[in-house]
């Protein structure tokens, strides 16, 4: 197996597998059964969702597009600094450019319009 492929994190799948799906809810490629239709409502809610490490990066992504420290990060995502730095290492290896600012961490405001339409 090619060592790129053994290398992504989960934050790359599971954004592959989120702009997937919302893209096939936005051309409408479920229509046709409803069950499947409500099923893909329901699973890209849950991604979304801030019960999930995936959604909280989202939201970390969100908060770090104007800047923000570790301390306000770590209120509005409701977890420790330890996890904040997790996060934060999970999306660099994922290949996530962040940079720091003084003590504010910021995403190029691109990338986060191609994540978060």
């Amino acid at each position: 197996m090619p060592t790129n492929v053994r290398n992504r994190s989960d934050f790359t799948e599971t954004l592959a597998v989120h702009a997937a799906l919302k893209l096939a809810i936005k051309n409408k490629l479920f229509t046709k059964d409803d069950r499947v239709r409500k099923s893909a409502d329901k699973l890209l809610a849950a991604l979304e969702s801030e019960r999930t490490t995936y959604g909280r990066q989202l939201k970390m992504l969100a908060l770090m597009k104007n800047g923000a420290g570790i301390e306000a990060m770590r209120r509005k995502l409701r977890c420790s600094r330890r996890t904040i730095f997790r996060y934060l290492n999970h999306l660099e290896s994922a290949g996530v450019e962040i940079s720091l600012e003084g003590t504010q961490y910021k995403v190029s405001g691109a990338l986060l319009q191609s994540l978060l339409k």
